[in-house]
């Protein structure tokens, strides 16, 4: 099949439509392996808890006509104004098309929708997304740093992948007050648990307060 771009639509998922979230969550699921994949358990609970309006979370799912063809997750961080982007993922046989890129510029451009003034969307990578994505995130205006930004496994406890953090600008300058160790130590903690961010972030901290793009 030619792949058509303008067949291409991304949309926001509801937190209460059971049935698209169940086949958003078994395409996720055969699209990462599960030293990467928090639960589907876990999506779950955050869509119904009373949480999800503290830091809601966004499921999109992207339609090649009516085919589910990938999805992304990001979680709105209202009280850093930004947002962080944590899956992203296109089906076997769609990728090599450019399609991960494309959706990623739609969901670039619903989530500065979302907030008011969102000042970044964070996102990190490891060596399975590949060179390829990497690119792609460049092109798409996602700037780097240098310092490892190390990963804990959901598989394994005694895991911790090397992985890449990233950003991408939706404004030039900062909230006021915005301080990047805390947002940093926060998303951590949120994600990986404060025993994790104590043992391995807070050590890098000071890697990640200036920024090297």
């Amino acid at each position: 099949m030619t792949f058509r771009e303008n067949k291409l639509r991304v949309e926001l998922v509801h937190p209460s439509a059971a049935a698209a979230i169940g086949r958003w969550l078994r395409l996720y699921e055969s699209c990462f392996n599960p030293d990467e994949r928090v639960s589907s358990a876990v999506i779950r609970r955050v869509l119904r808890s009373p949480r999800q309006r503290l830091n809601p979370i966004h499921l999109f799912a992207a339609y090649y006509c009516r085919e589910l063809i990938g999805g992304a997750l990001t979680v709105l961080l209202q009280s850093f104004d930004v947002v962080f982007g944590s899956y992203i993922f296109v089906a076997a046989p769609w990728r090599g098309q450019g399609i991960g890129a494309l959706m990623l510029r739609q969901v670039l451009r619903r989530e500065k929708q979302a907030f008011e003034k969102p000042w970044r969307m964070y996102a990190e990578i490891t060596k399975n997304s590949g060179p390829g994505w990497r690119h792609a995130l460049s092109e798409a205006g996602f700037r780097f740093f240098r310092a490892p930004w190390p990963i804990p496994s959901y598989q394994d406890p005694h895991k911790v992948m090397k992985g890449t953090l990233c950003y991408y600008p939706f404004r030039a300058h900062p909230p006021e007050r915005f301080s990047q160790p805390a947002m940093l130590a926060y998303v951590y903690s949120l994600f990986y648990g404060p025993e994790n961010m104590h043992r391995h972030l807070l050590p890098r901290l000071k890697s990640f307060v200036s920024i090297e793009a």
